[in-house]
């Protein structure tokens, strides 16, 4: 395959910086409150492996941060962290009910919101173009050199 041209690749960068700017906004979140929901998805996404320390390597964030972060979380009654069975030195962390609803009232408003723009800015064959280069965009987000 021939290599795209820089001002294409800029472009499309471009445009996928703007869809996820519009739809962290669409979220509702200040940027402290969004790298909380950075987390909270993190931890949502890694399930049973959810660690400081993977939350740190998923979301590029030192570990400092992450403790913070999840120090925050954990008075909020967001999160909770428990002891791993198998070696006790391992702290694994996990939603709390509450933790869970805030994670999906935000998913849920952003949901809405590209749907709708897609259900009123689209047309058919766009809404079914754009749905079928999702997996695409999952494939390029996996690639690692």
């Amino acid at each position: 395959m021939k290599a795209p041209k820089p001002r294409k690749i800029g472009r499309l960068r471009t445009q996928l910086t703007l869809l996820s700017r519009r739809l962290r906004q669409e979220a509702k979140n200040d940027p402290a409150s969004w790298t909380r929901m950075l987390v909270l998805s993190a931890i949502d996404r890694l399930g049973e492996d959810a660690t400081p320390s993977a939350i740190g390597r998923e979301e590029d964030m030192r570990s400092s941060q992450v403790a913070a972060i999840l120090r925050e979380l954990e008075a909020s009654e967001l999160i909770e962290r428990l002891a791993d069975q198998a070696d006790r030195r391992v702290t694994r962390l996990r939603l709390t009910p509450s933790g869970e609803h805030l994670l999906q009232q935000s998913r849920a408003r952003r949901d809405l919101w590209l749907s709708e723009a897609m259900m009123r800015s689209l047309t058919e064959d766009e809404y079914r173009l754009l749905l079928k280069t999702g997996k695409l965009l999952e494939k390029l987000a996996r690639y690692s050199p």
